[in-house]
């Protein structure tokens, strides 16, 4: 449904939260003629053993302080001032903002859908959902996509009235696998088709007028889907809960190769993150301490990094010339930017976990970091010297990203609410 309404502060808030979003729209060509492929059905999603082990690692970093590495008196400040307006929603932003022209759009875990004025944080529309919205929306010509347990939604981006929508189950969906699982698969769109994965271990392609299937796999141990695809050369890229990196051919549903990552156990190997393509690799995050690039036509690793202390690397990879930066998670708490054969550049200290996504703005990288529900902070790093700039505190952060556009950056937070600060005046010093 479609409800209209104000949520808007137009004033300077205390900032208590925050979220994120870089668009990766990978590559493809398709028809639009139904297929369906199914593999061999073996043991379903996450046992009780395996959440309770997410939950067990996740509470771990309970016990985590703040570590800001480098930060002085000098560089760190209250973003109070910087805030030019706050949207607030009923629950935590988990999904990445994305802005197109004047317009925000973001999910909020209150299962509501909004379009908010980027200049002035006034509400145009919103579309309530029956489950919370934490993957981040898709947009082409007049349409807005999004997905929300597991059913994919098409509205009119003017109006948020719904055109149509596909639900991938008629199964109760399943909308958390553990304490550390944030973001559901985010759509991509793709000459006509839209794609996502879903709680059952199926990457579904929809066509973009109709909202009738057109693409169906479903791989071979029906694990969840997280992560979001990436699409070049007619081939779909995905990862799965099981740690699973799979490339099927669009035009043939044939599985072209299955990679399983190293040292994955039953409850740490996902593949978390939306995959990212560059120059014949491909890159993701996982909750999963080898970082591994494969190379997009075998499958194969071209160079890995394993984490001493056995953390997860499940931030989205931004590739930067030919360096690859991520974010880790507890026992390490770090920035990494790695070479082009995995050697670490440089390696800048954080204070939580990273199931983020950086946005890079020049030579400055905003990445931001969340604990559990409490404090975080938003980072301001030199991209070529892995030096702070600025590192703003959060009083309750989420596993959402920012998002830099006309001057400003957006955000959504711990405490519901998406803000909008004045992009320039954040890395300066006070």
């Amino acid at each position: 449904m479609r409800l209209n309404g104000g949520g808007a502060e137009n004033r300077s808030a205390s900032f208590e939260g925050f979220s994120l979003r870089a668009g990766l729209l990978p590559l493809a060509v398709t028809t639009p003629l139904h297929r369906s492929c199914t593999g061999l059905r073996l043991p379903s999603l996450a046992s009780p053993r395996a959440i309770a082990g997410l939950a067990l690692l996740a509470l771990s970093g309970l016990a985590v302080g703040a570590a800001f590495g480098e930060d002085t008196a000098d560089n760190r400040s209250s973003i109070t001032e910087k805030v030019l307006w706050k949207f607030q929603t009923g629950k935590s932003i988990d999904a990445v903002p994305v802005v197109e022209g004047p317009v925000l759009y973001c999910g909020s875990m209150d299962g509501v859908f909004y379009a908010v004025d980027a200049g002035s944080g006034r509400e145009l529309w919103r579309f309530a959902t029956p489950q919370p919205v934490n993957s981040t929306a898709a947009l082409t010509g007049d349409l807005v996509c999004f997905e929300s347990g597991n059913t994919l939604y098409g509205l009119d981006k003017k109006t948020g009235t719904e055109r149509w929508h596909y639900a991938a189950s008629d199964q109760p969906p399943v909308l958390s696998l553990g304490f550390t699982d944030y973001h559901h698969s985010s759509p991509v769109i793709r000459d006509g088709v839209v794609y996502f994965g879903d709680g059952w271990g199926n990457l579904n392609g929809v066509d973009l007028r109709s909202g009738k299937p057109v693409f169906h796999y479903t791989t071979e141990a029906r694990q969840a889907i997280r992560s979001t695809p990436a699409i070049a050369g007619g081939v779909v890229y995905f990862g799965d809960w099981a740690g699973d990196v799979y490339a099927v051919n669009l035009a043939t549903c044939v599985l072209q190769w299955k990679t399983r990552l190293e040292n994955t156990r039953e409850y740490y190997g996902a593949v978390v993150s939306p995959m990212v393509i560059q120059k014949g690799v491909l890159y993701f995050g996982s909750q999963h301490d080898v970082f591994t690039p494969l190379d997009l036509a075998t499958g194969k690793p071209v160079w890995k990094y394993v984490d001493p202390k056995h953390t997860y690397l499940p931030s989205t990879p931004l590739i930067h010339g030919d360096q690859v930066i991520v974010a880790s998670t507890i026992y390490t708490l770090s920035v990494f930017c790695f070479g082009p054969t995995g050697e670490i550049v440089w390696q800048c200290p954080t204070d939580g976990i990273g199931f983020v996504t950086p946005a890079l703005q020049g030579s400055v990288l905003a990445i931001n970091s969340s604990n559990f529900g409490k404090a975080g902070s938003l980072a301001f790093i030199d991209v070529n010297t892995g030096k702070v700039l600025q590192r703003l505190p959060i009083e309750r952060a989420s596993p959402s990203s920012p998002v830099i556009a006309g001057g400003r950056l957006f955000i959504g937070c711990g405490d519901g609410a998406i803000y909008a600060l004045d992009y320039p005046g954040l890395i300066k010093k006070p």
